[in-house]
């Protein structure tokens, strides 16, 4: 087994001083070489990043049983995420982990392709369970991941079922959808009770999209703000309207009604929780597509949501 933990987690653990503000979750990645061909993925099998990145994220090795007890003893720390490249043997992997982080709630982000493999997980520990769309139509999922998006969501709503409010996914915008189509798959998933973490697409240096361009911030904004106001309830998908270009040129109701310090929390970065995942998006010099700690929402000024 090849257990890395984040920059960001290294300081939680104690292994440096540089603690990020805010982060309360410790992410931890079980390594090895992927079967899958992700195009956007620096572990996807055919790319030419080093095995220490994921994302534009450094991971550094350590040890599974010393990390666990430095985790299980800092207060800091509200949960443990593990995100697994799907190497063989993987499965084996996240059971022993598991085991040894018990005590403290669990997540698992997985590829994973069966209920039997989501059910193993919850049998043996897990508090959540991350099975990731990315792509959100069924033509790039199939051009971008292999496979079909159409099984990917059966087994996202047979394991909702089971386990109410304990399924998440990831969706990455700007791999070419439009904020219709990306808006239409987070509608599905709300109904269902999946937890919706977004991600602004991150070139990375040797993958196959290492030249495709992150999205626009005013476009991100807007699927920001639409995914908060319908897992809120506050509209419907029918209440959205879209131009041509499948951009939101309305959301269906009067921003300016609803307090500035509420809508400001749209921003923020959405998933499990205690889950921020700071800086996976960006350079902590730039700017930030997912905002990580509600402290900095106090400057935060609201943005221009208006569509090209």
């Amino acid at each position: 087994m090849v257990l890395r933990a984040s920059y960001g987690t290294l300081a939680l653990l104690g292994y440096n001083e540089k603690i990020v503000e805010g982060q309360q979750t410790a992410f931890f990645m079980l390594d090895g070489k992927c079967v899958f061909d992700c195009w956007f993925c620096s572990h996807a099998r055919n790319a030419k990043t080093p095995s220490k990145f994921l994302s534009r994220v450094t991971w550094k090795e350590v040890d599974l049983s010393e990390a666990a007890e430095r985790a299980k003893k800092s207060p800091q720390i509200k949960r443990i995420c593990l995100q697994v490249v799907s190497y063989s043997g993987y499965k084996e992997d996240i059971v022993e982990a598991l085991n040894k982080f018990s005590g403290k709630p669990v997540s698992v982000s997985v590829r994973a392709t069966n209920f039997d493999e989501v059910k193993l997980y919850f049998d043996s520990g897990a508090d959540m369970v991350g099975i990731s769309i990315d792509a959100a139509t069924d033509k790039l999922y199939r051009k971008i991941r292999g496979g079909s998006i159409k099984e990917v969501l059966n087994l996202l709503e047979r394991a909702s079922l089971e386990y109410p409010g304990r399924i998440t996914t990831h969706l990455i915008v700007g791999l070419g959808e439009t904020e219709k189509e990306m808006i239409g798959v987070i509608d599905w998933l709300l109904k269902r009770n999946i937890t919706v973490a977004l991600f602004a697409f991150t070139p990375i240096k040797g993958t196959k999209l290492e030249n495709h361009k992150k999205p626009p911030l005013s476009s991100y904004r807007r699927i920001q703000l639409a995914h908060f106001l319908l897992k809120k309830k506050l509209i419907s998908f029918e209440d959205i309207r879209f131009n041509e270009k499948g951009e939101i040129v309305d959301f269906g109701i009067d921003i300016k009604e609803i307090s500035e310090e509420y809508i400001k929390k749209a921003f923020l970065t959405q998933g499990c929780p205690n889950c921020r995942r700071p800086f996976y998006n960006e350079s902590p010099k730039g700017v930030l597509y997912n905002i990580h700690d509600e402290r900095l929402l106090e400057d935060f000024q609201l943005p221009d949501l208006s569509s090209s």
